[in-house]
């Protein structure tokens, strides 16, 4: 086995560094392939021409390239791209249905969407962290972190999203039905999801009739509904949540968010916002160095433990998240996560854990003992690469 690792819009070593460790026989192709949804034949046959003067027999990234599922379509070897986000919808086009291709898909719900939605090859694993970072961290910075935030947060507050860009274009009786939805939908953490399904054929066709200029930009092969859901209405949730939780959160603590977002201070008066952190080291102090690290997760994400949760573990951070049914298999409740499912239940555990500490830190002990003997990258490449290569 020979692998080839492409560089896409999300960049990480995690995957290079730990097939070497496995000593698999790995090249890094040279030049980053952005995740575009057009195929440049171009990039393709340069890819092509790769593959067979270096005799690769497999090809991964993280996330779908179209480019390089084609690339190794036309040269007749496998590609294994490992999926981060979800909902994710590039598999639904003809390039992704390719049956080359073999993911590796951390949402349960959203990897059996996958398989009926024609992708031959799917296989659900958790998210992992790299073990040997985490120790080289540990030695080096994360042993001398000392508490200096409360709670944190890092993340995106999705402020730039498809249904705030288009509000002018839709009509103020369908903008009443859509905030009853937010209203039903939102601050309900019980594994429900209460979005999908509240939105019909009809209902788009109205507001195409009303704004012609409406437009769904939805290059995949799925129901405009469905994407309407996903790209507009899960992600306007998830901005209206993540800044009425962190405004609730900083009325009583203290609260920092570091973030790339474009937010105003005025959004968020009692929070401490600050510039994003660099994957890796960096976010690792942040989650050491917090009480308590808040979560919380895309109403999109149905059936899957988010990268956040992982890292923060590995850190040796206190996770407070919403309720996840598959975060409550992999993760002991109480023990070694500690989930909310309504705001109160968010602001009774945020006053507990901040003045238990030494609970908190035994869950947090606990849950990363979990991540560093369940949930590595060393685990997760050989079990997918095992099945990738046995099928």
């Amino acid at each position: 086995m020979k692998i080839l690792y492409v560089y896409g819009s999300v960049t990480s070593t995690n995957i290079v560094e730990t097939l070497r460790k496995l000593n698999y026989d790995v090249m890094e192709y040279p030049k980053e392939h952005q995740s575009t949804s057009t195929m440049e034949e171009e990039e393709i046959n340069e890819v092509v021409d790769f593959i067979k003067e270096h005799e690769i027999t497999h090809l991964m990234s993280i996330h779908l390239i179209y480019n390089i599922a084609v690339a190794a379509y036309w040269s007749g070897i496998k590609y294994v791209p490992v999926i981060w986000d979800a909902p994710y919808l590039k598999p639904y086009t003809v390039m992704g249905t390719l049956d080359n291709i073999w993911y590796s898909v951390f949402d349960k719900i959203d990897a059996e969407r996958m398989r009926k939605g024609g992708c031959p090859h799917v296989l659900y694993q958790p998210l992992s962290v790299n073990k040997d970072n985490i120790l080289k961290w540990t030695r080096e910075s994360l042993s001398k972190v000392k508490y200096v935030n409360d709670i944190s947060f890092i993340a995106s507050l999705y402020e730039k999203n498809d249904y705030d860009r288009c509000i002018n274009m839709i009509p103020e009786n369908m903008q009443a039905y859509f905030r009853s939805i937010f209203e039903e939908a939102a601050f309900k953490w019980d594994g429900i999801n209460r979005v999908y399904g509240q939105t019909g054929k009809e209902i788009l066709d109205y507001i195409r009739l009303v704004s012609p200029d409406f437009k769904l930009a939805n290059t995949f092969e799925i129901e405009d509904v469905r994407y309407f859901e996903v790209a507009y209405l899960i992600r306007k949730l998830a901005n209206i949540e993540r800044v009425c939780v962190l405004n609730l959160l900083a009325e009583e603590h203290d609260v920092h968010l570091y973030t790339y977002s474009e937010v105003d201070q005025s959004q968020l008066p009692g929070v401490h916002i600050s510039p994003p952190v660099v994957t890796g080291e960096a976010t690792a102090i942040i989650y050491a160095g917090s009480k308590i690290n808040l979560n919380i997760s895309l109403k999109g994400i149905e059936g899957g433990t988010p990268q956040r949760i992982m890292d923060i573990m590995g850190a040796g951070g206190f996770v407070m998240s919403n309720y996840c049914e598959e975060t409550a298999e992999l993760f002991e409740e109480d023990k070694e996560i500690v989930m909310f499912r309504t705001p109160e239940e968010l602001l009774e555990k945020v006053d507990y854990y901040l003045s238990h500490d030494r609970e908190r830190e035994q869950i947090a002990k606990a849950g990363h003992r979990k991540v560093m003997e369940s949930y590595t990258y060393e685990k997760k490449v050989r079990q997918l690469l095992e099945w990738a290569d046995g099928e």
